[in-house]
């Protein structure tokens, strides 16, 4: 059966599977999350402050918390970037329908 632009959608049997992740790895993405949102929150605050203190003409104030924010934000693009550049290693079980490796022993 085929759509209008002439693709076809995979029976569902064949489509992708999605993978486990290895033990641990759920908790680390969780608290990866839970850093990322309370610094973030953080940063809220900051920015909250510097408000409060633009309007009561505190100028000297206003620069060092918008510095402290521009760290914070800045720190979580570096984590991004370094986050992208990590490999991804994945251990993979051979299973029992794959092809087994026969080894000539002369």
């Amino acid at each position: 059966m085929s759509t209008p632009l002439g693709t076809r959608t995979p029976p569902f049997r064949e489509q992708a599977r999605r993978a486990t992740p290895p033990p641990g790895e759920a908790g680390l993405v969780g608290a990866a999350l839970l850093i990322g949102i309370l610094l973030l929150a953080l940063q809220l605050w900051i920015l909250t402050i510097a408000l409060e203190e633009f309007q009561r003409h505190n100028d000297q104030r206003i620069y060092i918390l918008a510095a402290i924010s521009a760290l914070i934000f800045a720190g979580g693009l570096a984590v991004r970037w370094l986050l992208k550049r990590t490999p991804r290693i994945r251990r993979t079980s051979v299973s029992k329908s794959s092809p087994k490796i026969h080894r000539h022993v002369r």
